[in-house]
């Protein structure tokens, strides 16, 4: 006769967190903003368009390569804060 099999825990992986492509508008609260890459064909210099597909509001930015979607909208979210948009 055999032995009872021994077994095996199972582990368990969390979920890695991601950082969001939508985010909310300071506006009007609505999950509707999106940070887009756009190139100038002319220039050949690289803009991003922050904008909410709601109520309209966007804001221009000139690319960076360090900064990420994120840094975007919260440079949208602090001239919307300060009255300049």
């Amino acid at each position: 006769m055999g032995r009872r099999r021994k077994s095996r825990k199972r582990v368990l992986l969390k979920p890695r967190k991601t950082i969001p492509k939508i985010f909310t508008c300071p506006q009007c609260g609505q999950k509707a903003v999106k940070v887009t890459l756009r190139e100038l064909n002319e220039l050949k210099e690289k803009i991003v368009l922050v904008k909410c597909g709601v109520c309209g509001l966007e804001a221009t930015f000139k690319y960076n390569s360090v900064f990420q979607p994120v840094d975007y909208y919260h440079r949208l979210v602090d001239k919307y804060v300060a009255g300049e948009i």
